[in-house]
């Protein structure tokens, strides 16, 4: 086990809410309700911001508290609202370096509003392709879908690994069963599991990445997310996992 994600496991430094002082490097995993939104960021102060979460003044409330004055690269998964539907209080307030996203069309009037407003505002607009790989200051980043284009905008979610030091961070969009199946299994320490812990996964797969922790990025909801079979694969295959309806806020230490 890494030892900044043991030090964590055995200090229970999980959760900081609010985050007084955001250690850094760190990985943030923000309670936005039913969605996703999550930050690495680097022990140079760079920072990622993986997808927005469906309402913009959370998504403000959350990063002026953590005192986020920029976006060196955006990362939009894919185009549902309750991962992009945050992103206008981004377009409106703090520049943006980079944006990546996953190219899936119809993207969508949101999505296409959104990427239009932020090349405006000097954003370089990528679509990284699978095996891509990049570094930014100390996070190296490396892109392993999608691996085609598919017809559901979830599987079509653009999947990559963070890595700090000796942690990796898997972030998953919501990919489903079809996609999971074609990457094959993918190891890390930290999983962002995918589509709000839905019954959409193939548990063999969650459990074959064998990680330390598992987010579940999940707000109230008549979905049934997260369904009981997820969570309990997980944390029989020795993952601590944590809710951000239960837990708020999940701040994980990357020293």
């Amino acid at each position: 086990m890494p030892a900044a994600v043991a030090m964590v496991v055995g200090t229970s430094l999980l959760l900081l809410r609010p985050a007084p002082e955001l250690p850094i490097p760190a990985a943030v995993f923000l309670d936005v309700g039913q969605g996703d939104a999550a930050l690495i960021v680097g022990s140079s102060s760079e920072i990622i911001l993986v997808d927005g979460g469906p309402d913009p003044a959370i998504l403000a409330h959350k990063l002026s508290a953590l005192g986020i004055d920029r976006i060196d690269l955006l990362v939009i998964s894919h185009p549902h609202t309750d991962h992009i539907g945050g992103l206008e209080t981004i377009v409106a307030r703090l520049p943006v370096g980079m944006v990546w996203h996953s190219d899936y069309r119809p993207a969508g009037q949101q999505l296409a509003e959104v990427l239009a407003a932020l090349e405006e505002r000097g954003a370089l607009i990528r679509t990284p392709e699978p095996g891509q790989r990049m570094t930014l200051g100390s996070i190296g980043l490396e892109v392993i879908g999608p691996l085609r284009r598919y017809a559901s905008p979830n599987d079509q979610s653009l999947v990559f690994t963070a890595h700090v030091g000796a942690t990796t961070v898997l972030f998953t969009g919501d990919i489903e069963q079809i996609a999971q199946h074609e990457l094959g299994p993918l190891s890390a320490d930290i999983l962002k599991v995918p589509h709000q812990g839905a019954a959409t996964s193939d548990l063999r797969w969650l459990a074959a990445a064998h990680p330390f922790i598992a987010i579940i990025s999940v707000g109230p909801n008549d979905y049934g997310h997260p369904a009981p079979e997820v969570v309990a694969t997980l944390a029989a295959a020795g993952a601590l996992v944590l809710r951000t309806d239960q837990r708020g806020d999940v701040v994980i230490p990357l020293r």
